[in-house]
């Protein structure tokens, strides 16, 4: 059950690092803007905590 629950959390990671970097393309083509700068941030830092947490350890097993 907490396998379970930690491969979600790693997903949900992934997912919303995704989104959350993806989110102002299309605005003024890549004309990122003070309030649109947050989200492109913490949508690597998700990205980079599920590549450090669950890909690294998937890789060295």
């Amino acid at each position: 059950m907490i396998n379970l629950l930690k491969k979600l959390f790693y997903y949900f990671l992934l997912f919303t690092g995704l989104i959350l970097s993806t989110s102002h393309l299309g605005d003024n083509y890549m004309g990122i803007s003070d309030e649109e700068g947050y989200l492109l941030t913490i949508g690597i830092c998700c990205l980079t905590a599920f590549y450090f947490e669950y890909i690294l350890p998937q890789i060295r097993k």
